[in-house]
């Protein structure tokens, strides 16, 4: 366990040290007015091998685990980096598994030179699913649409997640293929270009065969997804709160620093409290995820979501009331960072919508455990817990 928290404390390390000499400043400002795309940026950080960390040394990568990356994640946050990192990072790790797809040269690719892979996921929201979208599998066809789709207009690769009727699939298409149309969305969020995708008897190459397995697979996609978008959230809230200190230090109000003042003190300590215990529970929550059974990543990671989408956003807004008018400004990187964590906070699902799967998930469980004690007492010959009521 040390030499693992040794080694993701490293790459973290290797992260800031590079983004702090090579991103910061006029780049990342010029980066950020590109919606959030460059090719020329993603092929640097391709080069450093930043995709590979997770990919399977048997692939040609690091074989780093996925729990290794939330610090990095964190510090991906922290200096508001542009692209398609979640899924060119997580997704090359998912899915190389040797002989089940037909288009690994893709992956490959998407690794080798960081050319967008984008994930068509109808999960990524329950409360709006209607309005978002859906995308189903008859036969090896796709049909369906998308409103709502990262990095899609730049990606060599789709990994389409379909209904099947039975159970969820895991396709890949390329987004040549007749019968894909994408379309530009606006962005609010300057670090992500958004498009609608649409299906129309689309063929899905390399499609996992639709049982069990699959639906296991599509559940640790998001789960991971949501825990790695928590550790950056925590980043993004870390740099809030780093630029927000500094600021109420240096900007003077009569004659004074405004952090002196005791109504500014008590919201910064707020947003301190905030941040803390978001960084915690991403520690605590990576430090379990690895080996836990599928159900409870899924609860695990709901629970490190749900509490992300909050806590960021509000240490966002409390940096944006303490910079004044100067937080609304594109001139104070603040407002990129509220921006982000708005847009991030909704991805996978905002706090309301996963304490309800929470809370489902919990009494379900609790109904299971009852159901199992009553099993037990029957073939133990005990009274039946209803009798002794």
């Amino acid at each position: 366990m040390a030499d693992s928290d040794q080694d993701s404390a490293q790459y973290a390390a290797a992260v800031d040290e590079y983004l702090t000499r090579a991103y910061e400043g006029d780049r990342r400002r010029e980066l950020l007015n590109s919606e959030g795309w460059d090719p020329d940026f993603a092929a640097e950080l391709a080069d450093m091998g930043w995709y590979a960390l997770a990919v399977p040394e048997s692939q040609g990568g690091l074989g780093t685990p996925l729990s290794e990356l939330g610090l990095v994640f964190m510090q991906l946050g922290r200096h508001l980096v542009v692209g398609p990192l979640l899924e060119n990072i997580l997704l090359p790790a998912m899915l190389q598994r040797p002989g089940d797809w037909e288009s690994a040269p893709a992956i490959a690719a998407a690794v080798e030179t960081g050319v967008p892979l984008a994930l068509v996921d109808p999960g990524v929201t329950d409360d709006w699913a209607d309005d978002y979208g859906s995308v189903t599998l008859k036969g090896q066809q796709l049909f369906g649409a998308v409103n709502a789709v990262r990095f899609a207009r730049q990606a060599s690769l789709l990994v389409v997640i379909a209904d099947t009727g039975t159970g969820s699939a895991v396709c890949l298409v390329d987004p040549a293929e007749p019968g894909v149309r994408i379309e530009d969305v606006g962005s609010a969020d300057p670090t992500t270009e958004f498009a609608h995708v649409v299906f129309d008897g689309v063929r899905a190459n390399g499609v996992a065969p639709a049982g069990p397995t699959d639906d296991e697979l599509v559940t640790r996609i998001r789960s991971w997804a949501r825990i790695l978008i928590a550790c950056e959230l925590s980043g993004v809230a870390q740099r809030s709160l780093e630029r927000t200190v500094e600021y109420v230090g240096q900007r003077e109000q009569f004659g004074r620093p405004i952090g002196s003042f005791q109504a500014v003190k008590h919201i910064a300590a707020d947003m301190r409290m905030r941040w803390a215990g978001l960084h915690n529970l991403c520690l605590a929550t990576l430090a379990e995820a690895d080996r836990a059974p599928v159900a409870d990543l899924d609860l695990l990671a709901a629970t490190a979501k749900a509490h992300a989408a909050e806590a960021a956003v509000r240490v966002c807004e409390d940096a944006i009331q303490l910079h004044g008018g100067m937080g609304f400004t594109t001139e104070s990187e603040v407002s990129w960072y509220y921006k982000h964590a708005l847009a991030l906070g909704g991805w996978y699902g905002e706090e309301t919508e996963l304490q309800l799967r929470i809370g489902a998930a919990l009494l379900e469980r609790g109904s299971s455990d009852h159901t199992a004690d009553i099993d037990d007492s029957a073939r133990d010959g005990g009274d039946h817990p209803t009798d002794r009521a």
